[in-house]
């Protein structure tokens, strides 16, 4: 392979774009940048597809094509269908061209996997357990982990490009700066990982990502006006208008579960506010509520499936015991949904989305909670203002924190470079 057709240094471009001489193939290399990230963001183009989305011409296209082939970053790989004449080839990144490393971090657990640039699972995931807080230990811990999980891929770490995390708390996903774990000695998770790893690492909070993974790849492909609302431990929200996700003027946008819309309840919120959305109609108030069952009633479904789990009692329990005939966990459910719902009313008339998405521990619920979430949108919401509005369950189930992590990293991959 002669030097020209070396493959790209894809894990650090600004370095290989250091070390290239002359206006001309500066130029070159950046548009073999951009046509690259424009085939990881679209999947298979044809040469005039490519020629649209890059605004650049047709000659020009096909010759950083050829070249992108011969050294090694994409492949021909069939044909479109026509347009009247002899149907076009498709090109697609190779297989190997790039990987990145997903994480998935919760307040207890840390998920990794890994995918290549065609956006497909190429490792088994492993979870190990992590709780989150601001100590160097623990990012030591998350150090390790990910180090392991490299090594043992056996693919070249110089293939693995990026690293993408979802992660709870309040996070400048702009500026890279996380605010609420893993923040110590003055600096960000993402600058501390970037002095101890060479990929690019990018930060984006839970609830954006997995709404951003399900606009890209599950429930929410077709719209373009989405609101995802993911229910766990706590509730997260992530807004998507016009085919972009909101990240408002300091990327903090979707924090909506700590709006004191409950005030006649004196219930304290983890925030320090009393009637807090999260308060009511979170995973922690489906515990608390069901603690408050199990008092009155040793003997029900709920009873017996938390003994049977030396007493401990989480969300998914919960739903479990409701979809077993446990007229308690159904009636927690309900009251969870009618509160949800009262939220959600809010932001149906707020920003009117064609589309909502419900994940986490509540969508597994199914009717259990979307018939009082639809029972309260009747009472709270303006009829004209819901009437176009959907309500889904997400489709990416448990892989939706990973998924939420490589769609962070399809949006923002290279960016630095191609905007200097």
């Amino acid at each position: 392979m002669s030097a020209h057709f070396r493959p790209m240094h894809l894990i650090n471009p600004q370095e290989a774009l250091s070390k290239i001489e002359g206006v001309v193939e500066v130029k070159n290399y950046l548009l073999k940048i951009r046509l690259i990230k424009n085939l990881y963001q679209k999947g298979a183009s044809t040469a005039n597809e490519i020629c649209g989305s890059m605004g650049i011409s047709l000659p020009t296209v096909n010759t950083l094509l050829m070249d992108l082939i011969r050294s090694g970053e994409v492949i021909k790989q069939g044909r479109a269908a026509s347009q009247g004449g002899r149907k076009p080839d498709l090109y697609r990144l190779a297989p190997d061209a790039f990987y990145v490393l997903a994480v998935d971090l919760s307040k207890y657990a840390v998920s990794l996997a890994l995918y290549n640039c065609q956006q497909l699972p190429v490792k088994e995931k492993v979870v190990h357990n992590l709780v989150l807080n601001n100590e160097a230990e623990t990012f030591e811990q998350l150090c390790l982990h990910l180090e392991s999980y490299i090594s043992a891929s056996g693919f070249p770490s110089q293939k693995i490009i990026a690293i993408g995390i979802s992660m709870p708390g309040l996070i400048d996903s702009k500026a890279g700066i996380n605010h609420t774990y893993l923040n110590f000695e003055g600096k960000s998770l993402q600058a501390h990982l970037e002095s101890r790893f060479p990929q690019a690492v990018f930060l984006e909070n839970d609830a954006r990502a997995m709404t951003l993974a399900e606009f890209k790849f599950g429930a929410a492909k077709n719209a373009q006006n989405v609101l995802g609302i993911f229910v766990g431990w706590g509730i997260g929200l992530g807004i998507v208008i016009d085919g972009k996700l909101y990240q408002g003027t300091s990327g903090f946008a979707g924090e909506f579960a700590h709006s004191p819309l409950f005030e006649s309840q004196e219930i304290n919120c983890n925030c320090g506010k009393k009637g807090c959305l999260e308060a009511i109609a979170s995973g922690t108030s489906i515990v608390r509520m069901a603690e408050e069952a199990l008092l009155l009633d040793k003997d029900s479904i709920l009873a017996r499936m938390a003994k049977a789990y030396q007493g401990a009692v989480d969300p998914n329990l919960v739903v479990h015991a409701a979809k077993e005939g446990d007229q308690r966990a159904i009636t927690i459910l309900s009251d969870v949904g009618l509160n949800l719902g009262r939220g959600i009313s809010m932001l149906i008339q707020l920003l009117n989305p064609e589309l909502i998405v419900l994940g986490g521990v509540v969508a597994e619920a199914n009717q259990y909670i979307l018939t009082p979430i639809q029972q309260a949108l009747n009472v709270y919401s303006m009829a004209k203002s819901r009437e176009k509005t959907k309500i889904a369950l997400y489709q990416l189930g448990n892989e939706v924190g990973l998924r939420g992590a490589i769609a962070v990293v399809t949006d923002k991959l290279f960016e630095e470079v191609l905007t200097k």
